[in-house]
């Protein structure tokens, strides 16, 4: 029986100095993540931990990854998130990682802009 699951984090809070203005670098500023992983086992899983993708682990991770570097663009972020997803869980075969940003220093009035990347594992 082969099965797919999905673990998922939605509106995750992560503070950092990414962008291109000075302001951005210097003051930081809120962003938020969705990030969404398709699991694939072979067997079903047992209720045991060790065998789950951890989404407290996955937090930790993209605060972490955060926190690293300073990006220029939240579409670098969001794909290195993704691929800390991928080295670091085995079972995860795809990750959808969704920044949103919602205090751009744009002149418009808006709710967030963001990014969408999805990595997937080669077969």
């Amino acid at each position: 029986m082969r099965r797919t699951e999905k673990v998922f984090v939605t509106n995750l809070a992560i503070h950092g100095f990414h962008g291109v203005m000075p302001q951005e670098k210097t003051l930081g500023q809120k962003f938020f993540a969705d990030i969404e992983c398709k699991v694939r086992r072979e067997a079903p899983m047992r209720d045991d931990m060790e065998e789950a993708v951890n989404y407290g682990h996955i937090c930790d991770l993209a605060h972490e990854v955060s926190a690293s570097v300073k990006f220029n663009l939240i579409e670098t972020l969001a794909e290195r998130i993704a691929s800390a997803v991928l080295d670091g869980f085995p079972l995860v075969q795809s990750v959808r990682v969704c920044i949103r940003k919602p205090n751009a220093p744009i002149r418009h009035f808006i709710d967030t802009v963001g990014v969408e990347i999805m990595l997937e594992r080669d077969a």
